[in-house]
């Protein structure tokens, strides 16, 4: 059976810990609960720390708070509402067509 995704196991560790942790701390703990199967490489943290600077980006699972120190994105907007609202889109104002202008110019060119 093949492990979880580091993303996941470091959204559980971090909903775990409650607070913000350093991506050297996330690393260790995801690691050490032997979930995850995709960091036995040389440079998990570096893994980590990759995919939580991807996580944080507007939409992502993960707010970083500090230089590689992250929290739960949705801990942070927990108060305002469980899921955050998308800005409306503003209607764009009617051009006239290519067409529209040019039976205006010809109009004019006849008219005079």
């Amino acid at each position: 059976m093949r492990g979880e995704s580091a993303k996941q196991v470091a959204i559980d560790v971090l909903r775990a810990a409650g607070e913000p942790l350093h991506t050297k701390e996330i690393t260790k703990r995801v690691i050490e609960s032997g979930r995850s199967s995709g960091l036995k490489g040389k440079t998990p943290e570096a893994t980590v720390a990759a995919m939580l600077a991807v996580g944080s980006r507007p939409g992502g699972s993960f707010k970083r708070v500090d230089k590689a120190t992250y929290t739960l994105a949705h801990d942070l907007a927990e108060s305002a509402s469980a899921k955050p609202k998308k800005p409306e889109a503003k209607p764009r104002p009617k051009r006239p067509s290519g067409n529209a202008r040019k039976r205006t110019s010809r109009n004019a060119q006849t008219a005079a």
